[in-house]
């Protein structure tokens, strides 16, 4: 089934309105894969924040959250962490039993959120728990161009799959995994969009460093990865192939590579996304011991 039409007809529930949630509402409003008056956002904080929103994307805005969820097929939990019990314990309450809630709230396990869901909506004692997804995107979302893994749980359908599929693919790549590798990819591509700038803010002052304008060697450096990235999309060809194609023996190239693996440059990168993965890992059992 063609992406547009898995959510043609479904009703959206936006619970926050932060940076990921508006990434999402913009993605889905300008790729025309949900229509703006079937989403719903509430926040707890700002009235301000909802308005802004009605006024750029047409979206329905609550400042209760049970006028948000009444009606949703679809909950997306974009709360902080340390809000979604106190969410849930509303939301679980007056949403259909028939809702997919979407987390893409950081450490919070489709074990905890189903179970939080359970303890507040009695209809759930006499069936199968709630349907919930787990999300992790990064922060290119905000430009349509995240990253983002997904895991499904048990009690998930192909329909929920294709509709995850169709709104996290409106802000960029979805990629499905199993729960436990969250973690991981928090680690890498969670994390990764800082990792980048790191990079280029080391390049462009080592360009800066050897004679350049800051302004010539910043807007070099993200060319030329914007290049190497559309090289890497549309060659077909593994990284460490393009890599030695343009490393001559002896040559420039070979120069810079050579200290990089000096310096311990692949080892430093493996060792960064294995703390961050595990940093993930202590924030999940920290949230967990809450317990929602």
């Amino acid at each position: 089934m063609h992406a547009q039409t898995e959510l043609t007809d479904k009703h959206i529930a936006f619970v926050g309105a932060g940076s990921i949630a508006e990434a999402l509402i913009k993605g889905l409003c300008q790729t025309g894969i949900a229509s703006p008056w079937r989403i719903a956002v509430t926040n707890r904080r700002s009235r301000d924040r909802l308005d802004w929103l009605k006024e750029t994307y047409g979206v329905r805005v609550y400042p209760d959250m049970r006028d948000t969820v009444w009606s949703a097929d679809v909950i997306i939990l974009c709360t902080k962490p340390n809000d979604v019990r106190e969410a849930l314990a509303t939301v679980a309450k007056h949403a259909s039993p028939d809702a997919l809630y979407l987390s893409v709230a950081a450490g919070c396990t489709i074990a905890s959120i189903g179970d939080a869901i359970a303890a507040h909506h009695p209809e759930y004692q006499r069936r199968a728990l709630p349907r919930v997804v787990r999300a992790m995107p990064n922060t290119s979302c905000a430009v349509l161009e995240s990253a983002t893994a997904y895991a499904l749980g048990d009690t998930c359908t192909e329909a929920d799959r294709r509709m995850v599929e169709a709104i996290l693919g409106a802000v960029g790549s979805a990629h499905p995994v199993e729960e436990h590798l969250l973690n991981a990819v928090t680690g890498l591509s969670g994390s990764g969009p800082a990792y980048v700038y790191y990079l280029v803010e080391a390049m462009t002052n080592a360009g800066v460093d050897a004679g350049l304008e800051e302004q010539t060697a910043f807007s070099m450096v993200v060319q030329t990865l914007n290049g190497a990235a559309r090289m890497l999309q549309s060659s077909g060809q593994s990284p460490a192939f393009l890599r030695e194609r343009v490393t001559s023996p002896g040559g420039t190239t070979f120069a810079a590579i050579n200290t990089l693996d000096q310096h311990g440059f692949s080892a430093a990168v493996l060792e960064a996304v294995r703390s961050a993965t595990v940093r993930a890992e202590q924030l999940g059992m920290e949230l967990a011991e809450q317990k929602l």
